[in-house]
């Protein structure tokens, strides 16, 4: 990557980073509900799970595998990992319609997974950022209705060409 490029890059992150917080700040929970994440608070539907959508149940399972393939000791897979979670939240603010209240307690959901992708963008902080991610796929199934969530993905089996899974 030249020189030049490296700055365009850093521009790029802070413009995501910034409207995320923006985004958070604008959009997300009062602080008066059971707090239960590290950004905000989170709740249930007196007492129940929300329901979900078709696009948050696909944006989620995405993430799971991604979350679930990613090589902590591997730079290009930290930076694929923070890419697609990035790329899923975008999917999912776009596409998802949910009642306020379980947008409010997705966003504080989606605030941990974008802190995760951040974390794990910083070759110092991969360990620490997978940890915030899983933290948040574990938290996600308290709090929505997703059938059959079956917990986080489990890491696909690597084959060599023309070995038989």
């Amino acid at each position: 990557m030249s020189n030049r490029k490296i700055p365009g890059a850093v521009f790029s992150v802070l413009v995501l980073v910034a409207g995320a917080a923006v985004f958070y700040h604008l959009h997300g929970p009062s602080h008066d509900h059971q707090h239960d994440g590290a950004h905000g608070q989170m709740q249930l539907n007196a007492g129940q799970k929300w329901e979900t959508d078709a696009p948050l149940r696909t944006g989620m399972e995405r993430i799971s595998v991604l979350a679930a393939n990613a090589a902590p000791d591997d730079a290009a897979s930290m930076q694929n990992l923070a890419g697609g979670i990035r790329e899923q939240v975008d999917y999912l603010i776009q596409n998802c319609k949910l009642a306020p209240e379980a947008d409010a307690t997705l966003h504080v959901l989606l605030a941990d997974l974008l802190q995760g992708a951040d974390l794990v963008s910083r070759e110092s902080d991969s360990v620490r950022g997978l940890s915030v991610i899983n933290a948040a796929l574990d938290a996600y199934p308290r709090y929505f209705a997703h059938a059959g969530w079956e917990g986080r993905a489990q890491p696909q089996e690597k084959h060599s060409p023309g070995e038989q899974p």
